[in-house]
């Protein structure tokens, strides 16, 4: 009987090997679930929830506005100053020098030693001239001398001529008349009268002579009036000679510090040679040139304070005395002259100083910063303020004095009213509603 095979081929009654029993099938088990650890799932929850947070922040922040500095318009006193450099002005420069040509005997001062009006400075050789004033002087003294004789003894002696000739006139009339009676009774010949007349004549001549010397010895005659002006033209020569004389000799024509000495002993000079420079005293000014566009700010009078750069601690007061009435072109400057009154010790020719000028006060003005003016230079100048509800609008504002850091509000903006500041941290369009912070309005409106 043969064996008959099962459903998996094996031959029923078959011996089977224990070692090769087929394998029984098992059911398949499900996939164990993986779960994560516990801080993995706390990390997850809290970012979760700083999302959340961080977008319901910037929501808030969004709908409040970004936050914002502001300043404050409050009142305070506004002074407003024109700032200018220039230098200190010496009263006058004085260049002396000598009218001769000569040789310097004698130099006096040195450079800054100060000297006083009328002080000898420089001196020249004088010989020749001192020896011209001696003989002018004697030139002098005989003119004196003859118009003392002539009105002494001259008229003395002219009026004795004059008396002897009118004498001899006389015997020379009687004879010639003793003379015609002879010749007309014929005790005398033709000749004889003839030599009588002519001693008469001669005797009538010297009379009219001495009668001419008389009357120019006398006070008024023409030896007189000569005698008289040779006098006066030796007087005149006199005072030339001492004229020259006096210019070998440069003194000081007033009160004044030496500047610059350019000449020694020794030195041969010409007359259009300048030997010192004087710096006069007298009114100290400054000059300074500032902008024109401060012209129409600066008035005759205006007070100012002024330093010097040596000594910029050591301020002094000044006022406006001029302004030029001319226009540098080239540098669009004007020139503005001020009398300081009580220069103080320091103070030099030529020295640099800083000069401002006040040219306006306000007391009690409604100010804001300068930088929380926008446009401040144009004709239409605005501020962005922050009304009640937190937005920002533009405001049109109308402007006083500007001060060194603050502005005066003459129209537009209210005392307390939150203005944003130009230079803000961020810029800020017009409309947004923001969250204003006050902060410290600039106080320092200048000088009081």
């Amino acid at each position: 009987m043969s064996p008959v095979p099962d459903r998996e081929g094996a031959s029923v009654g078959a011996p089977v090997k224990a070692n090769h029993a087929a394998p029984v099938a098992r059911p398949a088990e499900a996939p164990r679930t993986q779960r994560s650890p516990w801080w993995r799932r706390a990390l997850l929850g809290a970012v979760v929830v700083g999302v959340v947070g961080a977008a319901g922040w910037f929501g808030v922040q969004r709908a409040l506005g970004p936050k914002v500095e502001v300043v404050v318009a409050t009142r305070a006193d506004v002074v407003q100053t024109v700032v200018s450099s220039g230098r200190v002005l010496a009263p006058a420069e004085v260049s002396l020098g000598g009218l001769l040509a000569g040789v310097v005997r004698v130099v006096h001062p040195r450079e800054g030693d100060r000297v006083r009006a009328g002080q000898v400075l420089v001196e020249f050789d004088d010989a020749e001239l001192a020896a011209q004033v001696a003989q002018a002087r004697a030139g002098v003294l005989v003119a004196a001398s003859r118009v003392g004789q002539v009105r002494g003894t001259t008229s003395l002696v002219a009026q004795e001529s004059l008396r002897q000739a009118q004498a001899n006139l006389r015997v020379a009339q009687a004879t010639f008349a003793r003379q015609q009676d002879l010749y007309r009774s014929g005790a005398i010949s033709q000749s004889d009268l003839e030599s009588a007349q002519r001693s008469l004549d001669v005797a009538q001549s010297q009379v009219h002579a001495a009668q001419f010397t008389a009357e120019g010895s006398s006070a008024g005659g023409t030896d007189a009036r000569a005698a008289v002006a040779a006098r006066i033209q030796a007087e005149a020569a006199l005072r030339v000679a001492e004229a020259r004389l006096a210019q070998t000799r440069i003194v000081a024509p007033a009160d004044g510090v030496i500047m610059q000495r350019a000449v020694e002993p020794g030195d041969v000079v010409a007359p259009t040679r300048a030997l010192l420079v004087l710096l006069e005293d007298g009114r100290t000014e400054l000059s300074v040139t500032p902008d024109e566009r401060n012209l129409a700010d600066l008035r005759l009078g205006q007070h100012a304070l002024a330093s010097a750069e040596a000594f910029p601690d050591r301020p002094f007061p000044a006022e406006v005395t001029y302004i030029a009435p001319t226009i540098d072109a080239l540098r669009g400057t004007v020139e503005v002259k001020l009398l300081v009154a009580t220069p103080p010790a320091y103070l030099r020719p030529a020295m640099t100083v800083s000069v401002e000028v006040e040219v306006g006060r306000s007391l009690h003005a409604l100010t804001l910063p300068a930088e929380a003016v926008r446009d401040a230079g144009t004709h239409a100048p605005w501020v962005m303020v922050v009304d009640a509800a937190g937005h920002t609008a533009r405001r049109a504002v109308r402007l006083g004095l500007h001060g060194d850091a603050v502005i005066e509000l003459l129209d537009g903006v209210r005392e307390g009213e939150r203005v944003v500041p130009a230079n803000a941290a961020m810029a800020v369009p017009v409309g947004r509603h923001v969250r204003a912070t006050p902060r410290a309005a600039t106080a320092d409106a200048g000088r009081p």
